[in-house]
């Protein structure tokens, strides 16, 4: 990323932040944070009477992180932020302000890495051992004129169901009482794009909501995306796609949902999900269904984000279903199956595989005595020509005499997992021995830590301590 763009994000984080701090300069009325009253007292009518209502977190993390590779071990230390705050109107209602935004300091330096490490990431690959990244930053107006019910300007995430993010505008209309239409449309913000420059980029959709009765809701969507590649060729991509999506509830507890995506004329995948509940039986069955038509070659980047990663996706379909009954206060039994298939057998890669995992999960609560619970599972794991059973533990407590201060410890094992700190390669067959604990202290403060160990090649480990403020 190139360092005028590292400055400039920076740049528009804190001026958000001084935007935020200093509303009075734009909002010449009351700002305040809402405010907790004691059960048997007069609230202060002065604070009811605010016009804004200000609430977020803020948190702070340290992450210490080391592996053993052959002849040497690596360690790598960083620092991280995240700032979330909603700013709305309780009593008119008219407008909102929305932010998030996260920074990050490399504290051992390891930055603008060009060769592999056990401990790499995608924050090492920076010029700069400092970068923040802007995910959200807009002014909602709601009601603005008759039959739009909101508009919204700035850097936006998730209008819809895609993962997408974009500084521009989006709007909402009811055009019936049962029919919504959205409208979005912008520059695309990439955080991982090299070479990207912004306003190069650009995406628009629409969306449309329907709901003929009261248990039946159907949307339909469209997404044009332009996508200029400079690295490692120059490239211009053009990708449209479309989906179809149902909800149904078929009665106060069983739901279900399925949606269907088309893009640049071809099928792409499918996705089928249905949760049902039996209070009389204290039970609910929980069944998802996924499949992917064609190989995901590289697209947009909103639409195969890592591709430069993990490469190609071969079609493969999944299969996930679990259930879960409680017996009276202090047990309950979860089983469940989960199977991964390579519509084309053979094709198995670093991120293409093909496997099956039965489970069979036992947990106790509030025993041997309050606020103490164990939960014991046992799996089998099949691929390609092999199988594997193991078996995982978890003890926790929470306190009773502090509310939400837990602390948890346990081992579970991954045929596969996905390294999601590093964004890139896999480990087999890892066993994980971990101890995590949340404290809350006074006034929506609280800290937390945690410690994880991997059984493997490298054996990996990462101490983390944070804290985080609710305001």
């Amino acid at each position: 990323m190139e360092r005028n763009d590292i400055r400039c994000r920076c740049v528009l984080f804190f001026f958000c932040l001084s935007i935020l701090f200093s509303g009075s300069l734009f909002f010449p009325f009351p700002l305040q944070a809402d405010t907790t009253f004691s059960p048997g007292t007069v609230p202060d009518k002065k604070s009811t009477d605010s016009l804004f209502s200000v609430t977020g977190y803020f948190s702070g993390k340290y992450i210490y992180r080391t592996a053993s590779i052959p002849d040497e071990r690596v360690t790598d230390q960083d620092l991280f932020g995240e700032l979330r705050i909603d700013m709305t109107m309780p009593k008119e209602n008219k407008y909102e302000f929305h932010f998030f935004g996260t920074a990050r300091d490399d504290l051992s330096g390891d930055h603008n890495r060009t060769t592999f490490t056990a401990v790499e990431d995608i924050g090492d690959t920076y010029r700069s051992k400092y970068h923040g990244y802007l995910y959200e930053a807009h002014v909602d107006i709601n009601d603005p004129f008759p039959h739009c019910t909101q508009a919204r300007i700035g850097r936006q995430a998730g209008t819809r169901d895609e993962p997408l993010f974009f500084d521009g505008a989006a709007t909402d209309i009811a055009a019936a009482p049962n029919l919504n239409l959205t409208l979005y449309g912008g520059a695309a913000v990439r955080f991982y794009e090299l070479g990207n420059r912004w306003g190069d980029d650009t995406l628009a959709g629409t969306g449309l909501d329907y709901a003929p009765a009261a248990s039946t809701r159907v949307s339909l969507d469209y997404l044009a995306v332009k996508d200029e590649h400079s690295f490692p060729a120059a490239v211009d991509r053009r990708d449209r796609m479309a989906s179809l999506k149902l909800w149904q509830s078929f009665a106060p507890f069983m739901k279900a949902s399925i949606k269907y995506r088309y893009l640049d004329s071809e099928p792409r995948d499918l996705s089928v999900r249905a949760v049902s509940a039996f209070p009389g039986a204290d039970a609910e069955v929980n069944v998802n269904y996924f499949r992917q038509f064609r190989t995901q070659n590289e697209l947009a980047n909103e639409l195969s984000l890592y591709y430069d990663v993990l490469g190609q996706s071969s079609p493969y379909q999944s299969y996930d279903v679990k259930a879960r009954k409680l017996f009276g206060p202090h047990y309950a039994l979860d089983v469940g199956y989960f199977k991964r298939a390579l519509l084309d057998e053979g094709r198995e890669s670093a991120f293409d595989r093909d496997f099956s995992r039965i489970f069979l999960l036992f947990e106790l609560i509030d025993l041997p005595r309050e606020g103490l619970s164990f939960t014991l599972i046992g799996e089998r794991w099949k691929t390609t020509g092999r199988e594997y059973s193991s078996a995982g533990l978890d003890a926790g407590y929470a306190f009773k005499n502090k509310r939400n201060a837990t602390v948890n410890a346990g081992t579970y094992y991954s045929l596969y997992k996905y390294d999601y700190y590093v964004e890139e390669g896999v480990r087999e067959k890892v066993r994980t021995y971990y101890v995590r604990g949340r404290y809350p202290l006074d006034k929506g403060f609280s800290i937390n830590g945690g410690y994880e160990y991997e059984d493997g090649i490298e054996d990996y480990q990462m101490l983390r301590l944070g804290m985080r403020y609710d305001f």
